[in-house]
C-alpha cells in the first residue's frame, strides 16, 4: 500500500442523496401496495444501511411534505398524499404513539383540505369586499342608515357554512401507515398500534431489523393480523457493479471520469457487502482522499485509504 497517502478520520454527513430505484425498492413498493389494498399489517425487516428508510421516505413522499406550522403541511408538487411515515421515538408510550400518529394524519388531511380552504378564503373575501362596497354606497346616500344595507347573495355566513360542509365531507386520505424503527416499540405501544389498525381505515407496515418478526410472534393478537412479510435484502454484487459501471455517485460527490478498473470495483463490492449506506460513505470518502492527495485516478490504494478512515468493520 502507498504509505504516502494522507489518512484522516472524519464524520461523513451527506446533505442529500440521489435515490436509486433498485430491485429491492421495487419489491418494497409491491409489498406496500399489497398491504394498502388488502388493509393488512405487513412486516418488513432487513439489516441497517440497505435502504429501508430511504425506500419508505420515497414511497410515502415524506420528503415532499413541508410543515407549514404545528398542525398543517403542504406538498412541493400536485400529487396526492395518502401514505403516512411514522418514525418511532426511542421513548414511546401508548399515548404518545396515539397522539403522534393522530397529529401526522391531521397533517396529511390538511394537505387534502388545503385547496378547499384556499378557495373558501378567496370566495369569502370577494363576498366581503362586495358587501363593503354596497354598504359604502348606501351610507353615502343622504338620509340612509346602516339598517338599509341590502343583503349580498349569497351571504357570507351561508357560503362559509357550505365550505365547512365540504371539508367535513372529505374522508381520511391516509390508507397506509409506515412505521419505521418498529424495533423500538414496547409491548404496550404495539398494542396501541394494533388498536389503530383495528379502526380499519388503513393498512400498516412495520419496518425493523432482522429478528423483529420473531419478537412480534410472541404477541399472538398482533401477529395474527400480519398478512405479508418482506425481507429487504442488500444489493447483490451484480447490482453494485451495475451502479458503478453507470458512474453513479452520491449527490454532491464527483469522481474522475475514468471507468473504475475491475480490481477497484471488486474491492468496493467486497468492502460494502451490498450495503447502500456504506457504499455512499465510502465513495464520499474516496473523493476526499483524492482531493487531499491531489490524485486523479481511483486505485486500490485510494480505496484502502478511504476505508481506513471509516468504521465499516472487517472485510
Amino acid at each position: 500500500m502507498m504509505s504516502g497517502l494522507k489518512r484522516f478520520t472524519i464524520s461523513i454527513r451527506v446533505a442529500s442523496r440521489a435515490f436509486v430505484e433498485t430491485i429491492e425498492h421495487s419489491r418494497f413498493v409491491e409489498f406496500c401496495d399489497a398491504c394498502r389494498h388488502f388493509r393488512y399489517i405487513g412486516l418488513c425487516y432487513g439489516p441497517p444501511g440497505i435502504g429501508k428508510t430511504l425506500s419508505a421516505v420515497r414511497y410515502s413522499r415524506a420528503d415532499q411534505i413541508v410543515p407549514r406550522d404545528r398542525w398543517t403541511s403542504e406538498v412541493r408538487d400536485d400529487r396526492p398524499v395518502d401514505t403516512l411515515l411514522y418514525t418511532t421515538s426511542v421513548i414511546n408510550t401508548p399515548s404518545r404513539v396515539e397522539n403522534d400518529i393522530k397529529m401526522a394524519r391531521e397533517r396529511v388531511m390538511s394537505i387534502v383540505l388545503d385547496p378547499i380552504r384556499r378557495e373558501a378564503t378567496m370566495v369569502l373575501e370577494e363576498i366581503r369586499l362586495k358587501d363593503e362596497k354596497s354598504r359604502r354606497e348606501i351610507m353615502d346616500k343622504p338620509g340612509c342608515s346602516p339598517c338599509d344595507r341590502p343583503a349580498v347573495d349569497p351571504t357570507y355566513f351561508e357560503t362559509y357554512k357550505q365550505y365547512q360542509a365540504k371539508q367535513r365531507a372529505v374522508s381520511d386520505p391516509t390508507t397506509l401507515i409506515l412505521v419505521d424503527e418498529a424495533d423500538r416499540l414496547q409491548m404496550n405501544s404495539l398494542e396501541q398500534m394494533r388498536s389503530i389498525f383495528d379502526e380499519g381505515t388503513a393498512g400498516m407496515v412495520l419496518i425493523g431489523m432482522p429478528g423483529i418478526e420473531k419478537r412480534i410472534a410472541r404477541f399472538p393478537q398482533f401477529y395474527s393480523r400480519i398478512g405479508f412479510v418482506h425481507e429487504f435484502r442488500p444489493l447483490d454484487a451484480n447490482q453494485v457493479q451495475e451502479l458503478l459501471d453507470q458512474r453513479w455517485t452520491p449527490a454532491g460527490v464527483t469522481l474522475p471520469d475514468e471507468k473504475l478498473i475491475p480490481e477497484v470495483v471488486a474491492s468496493l463490492i467486497r468492502m460494502t457487502g451490498g450495503n447502500f449506506r456504506l457504499l455512499t460513505r465510502l465513495l464520499t470518502q474516496i473523493e476526499r482522499v483524492l482531493q487531499v492527495n491531489d490524485l486523479h485516478l481511483v486505485s486500490n490504494e485510494v480505496v484502502e485509504a478511504a476505508r481506513d478512515s471509516l468504521v465499516i468493520g472487517t472485510s
